[in-house]
């Protein structure tokens, strides 16, 4: 079975990263890509599980990239890229295509990663958090890091996966909602309290 030999094959460094190569390209370029795109999800949903195991391979890079911002062990990001593109298998009928399949498998990749912070018994260690780089004093001081660390972990599994995105990930809160779909509304009262608490927790000590 082609496509679930693509999910258990799956390699963090292979397969490009749709985003950023799309944007680069020409208009006929990514007119190309796009149609594509669009014959291996028909073909997809036709039964062709050859053409899913070629989506895999197309965006399992970019998959891999946006799952081991939240987590720093290999089995959890693994982990994750296997349920998004498992996720995305069983869901494919849904893709309405009204944006583009990267939007709507980044989506999947953000819900898999945000289900499992906050699982029941989830530890703090396990995730990666970029934050650290950011928060951490001049030098990489070891100790520095480990403090940055102890403190992060203070705070809950939504407050961190929130904070990555917008700080490490650099998205703006309007990105934010249309890749999680929730509301913009939403999104800057829960980055808005994400931020005061990692404030106070920084203040405490």
């Amino acid at each position: 079975m082609p496509a679930m030999e693509a999910l258990m094959g799956l390699e963090p460094t292979a397969g490009g990263d749709t985003a950023r190569t799309d944007s680069a390209d020409t208009d006929s370029g990514a007119d190309s890509t796009g149609a594509e795109e669009t014959r291996l999800i028909r073909a997809t949903l036709a039964g062709d599980e050859a053409a899913f195991a070629a989506l895999v391979r197309r965006h399992q890079g970019r998959v891999f990239r946006l799952a081991g911002r939240f987590f720093r062990q290999r089995q959890d990001v693994e982990e994750v890229a296997q349920e998004t593109f498992l996720r995305a298998w069983l869901k494919l009928g849904t893709y309405s295509a009204r944006a583009p399949f990267e939007h709507w498998l980044t989506r999947l990749c953000l819900r898999c990663a945000y289900d499992r912070l906050r699982r029941a018994g989830a530890a703090p260690s396990s995730s990666h958090l970029d934050l650290e780089d950011s928060l951490e004093a001049p030098g990489g001081n070891p100790d520095a890091r480990l403090e940055v660390r102890r403190l992060l972990a203070r705070l809950s599994a939504a407050d961190r996966f929130l904070l990555v995105l917008l700080e490490a990930e650099g998205w703006s809160v309007a990105e934010i909602a249309e890749r999680l779909g929730w509301s913009r509304v939403n999104v800057k009262v829960r980055a808005h309290r994400a931020r005061q608490r990692l404030r106070r927790v920084l203040e405490e000590g």
